[in-house]
């Protein structure tokens, strides 16, 4: 009898030890918009895909805030550089939005953004869309936003 009491602590032990490291790798952790993203760089993409620039905002522009709160309010604090290339305050202002998880699918004050990729630290979304290489064919305009 002693000898499987000795080998039912290790076993117990092991078993507990992996129950507890499945349960780790099997929980995902699931994206939430909530919390405040400020703007970190810009993608500029090709409709074939290819990236044509990848920039970095300014350190002023970075200082801007979008806060999503719970209550499906979204409230916005834009910093830019203006013409003498000082940072100003542009103002704030808050609007509704909703964001469905599952199908990616972000509504800003009624505005579908369609959202490219997203993490627990960074959301990126088409901003715009734009000529910018003078192809006469729009490119997509991505803002990448960081917690």
């Amino acid at each position: 009898m002693t000898a499987n009491k000795k080998m039912l602590l290790p076993l117990c032990a092991a078993l507990f030890l992996w129950n507890a490291c499945s349960k780790d790798d099997d929980r995902t952790e699931e994206f939430s918009i909530i919390g405040v993203w400020s703007p970190s760089r810009k993608i500029v993409v090709a409709n074939n895909g290819t990236t044509l620039s990848n920039t970095d905002y300014s350190a002023c522009h970075k200082a801007s805030t979008f806060d999503f709160r719970a209550d499906n309010k979204m409230t916005s604090q834009i910093y830019d550089l203006n013409a003498t290339l000082d940072c100003e305050n542009l103002g704030s202002e808050t609007v509704s939005y909703s964001y469905d998880h599952n199908a990616k699918k972000l509504v800003i004050d009624g505005k579908n953004v369609e959202v490219i990729s997203r993490t627990n630290n960074e959301l990126q979304f088409v901003d715009d869309y734009d000529d910018v290489d003078g192809d006469g064919i729009d490119e997509k305009i991505i803002t990448v936003f960081v917690k």
